[in-house]
């Protein structure tokens, strides 16, 4: 499959992006159903088993579509059909804890627990590329019964935040839900919520969707209100048990700058302390996800360790979300800075985590997102190509770093469909899109 997806960039070889669908592909899995899942699916690859989880198996998604359309939307339909009554969607497969895989050190679970939401923009840009319209029901109706559930299991009254708990957040919160309100989680369920409207809106569903954005608003001034600090000019979690905020900067003190969360004043102070060395490690191998400054932070190497690999090494889930969200607020230089950064100390690296001081990967060393978020970053950020499968139109919003700006850059074979594929010509700045249809009969 490697073979139709071609690229030309300064910075990145070709045997960059076929060593990502490699990974890609051996973490593929088509022995379904299993594990509540009928359709082929990806597992997180290595140690992790053949068992899905809900954020990775997800997050593969999204770089893979420009690589197989069809097997994104199959894989969609594996969420549609395995969500539970209550709109819940499981962590990981069937509720059922995995046994020996990487790590070894799963808590027991007590409760009924979902994953950090990324499903919501996973699969609207899935719908986008799509023209099946029994899919984008189906989807849709998936999406709105999951919202659902995090604002009625997961909904504090008093706040109008959402709690998290172990994986619902990162670094995982080992309490009960009701007890601790994240940063991350309330802006993926604030995205969630625009995710879910925009569909709604292009289905004709104008009472949900005018619901839908009330429930936004008012989480973006719940946000706003009790995570932010002014005195630091950072966004903390809150404890909702003690009514305070909890002093532990994290990486994603930056993810409200996702959809403009947080205000231009705001917005300014995050990035200025985004830029304090200090604190991320912006001008080495960004970001860590723990400040450097924290006494609990710590940098694992080997297998994960739970909540210390998530106490200091970088993810790249971590940073796509910064990037998205400095692309939000027209901080496109700064986006294309951290998405370079990004791609360049994973790229053939596909790890699931990096050591900040020498950029060498741990954890599970063939690992789905990193694979699937590095072309991405370099598809849908750097070279800024979305497909709108309903007008069949191909957008180009490039992103460059100054050293890109007179370059020459050339993707070849992105998959828009089952026959169309679309290539992308960028020429110091000047972009331009062919697509090509295969008319013969299938």
């Amino acid at each position: 499959m490697y073979s139709r997806l071609q690229i030309s960039f300064p910075e990145i070889k070709q045997a960059d992006i076929r060593s990502a669908i490699d990974c890609l592909d051996e973490c593929k899995q088509s022995g379904a159903p299993r594990y509540g899942f009928a359709y082929p699916y990806f597992a997180p690859g290595g140690g992790y088993g053949a068992q899905w989880w809900q954020l990775d198996s997800s997050l593969a998604l999204s770089g893979y579509k420009w690589v197989d359309r069809e097997f994104a939307e199959r894989a969609l339909k594996n969420f549609i059909e395995s969500q539970k009554d209550d709109g819940r969607i499981c962590l990981w497969g069937a509720d059922v804890i995995p046994g020996e895989v990487a790590g070894k050190n799963f808590p027991k679970q007590t409760e009924g627990v979902s994953s950090l939401p990324k499903l919501f923009d996973v699969a609207y840009h899935i719908l986008k590329g799509t023209k099946d319209a029994e899919l984008k029901r189906a989807a849709y109706n998936m999406m709105k019964r999951y919202l659902d559930w995090w604002f009625s299991a997961r909904l504090d009254e008093e706040s109008g935040l959402i709690s998290a708990v172990f994986e619902e957040t990162f670094v995982p919160y080992l309490g009960r839900a009701g007890e601790y309100a994240p940063v991350d989680t309330n802006v993926e369920v604030y995205v969630g919520c625009y995710c879910t409207e925009e569909v709604a809106i292009e289905l004709g569903l104008a009472d949900d969707a005018a619901l839908i954005k009330a429930r936004r608003e008012k989480l973006k001034e719940s946000i706003n209100k009790y995570l932010w600090d002014d005195e630091i000019g950072a966004y903390f979690p809150y404890s909702l048990k003690d009514k305070r905020r909890i002093n532990k900067l994290m990486a994603s003190t930056l993810f409200p700058l996702r959809m403009q969360i947080a205000d231009e004043d705001k917005r300014r102070r995050l990035i200025e302390l985004m830029l304090t060395d200090e604190h991320f490690g912006w001008n080495s191998i960004p970001l860590t996800s723990l400040s450097m400054k924290d006494p609990e932070f710590t940098i694992t190497e080997g297998a994960y360790q739970g909540n210390a690999s998530w106490s200091g090494s970088v993810w790249t889930l971590i940073n796509e979300t910064v990037v998205r969200g400095l692309s939000d607020c027209g901080e496109d230089r700064l986006a294309a800075e951290l998405a370079m950064k990004t791609v360049s100390v994973f790229k053939n690296n596909f790890c699931e985590f990096i050591n900040p001081k020498d950029g060498k990967g741990h954890g599970v060393k063939r690992y789905a997102w990193s694979a699937s978020q590095f072309l991405e970053l370099i598809i849908e950020t750097v070279l800024g190509i979305s497909y709108n499968a309903t007008s069949g139109s191909v957008s180009i919003t490039p992103r460059l770093t100054e050293e890109l700006e007179d370059s020459f850059i050339e993707l070849r074979g992105l998959k828009l469909s089952s026959n169309k594929t679309a290539s992308v010509v960028l020429d110091r700045g000047v972009a331009s899109v062919e697509i090509f249809e295969d008319k013969r009969e299938r």
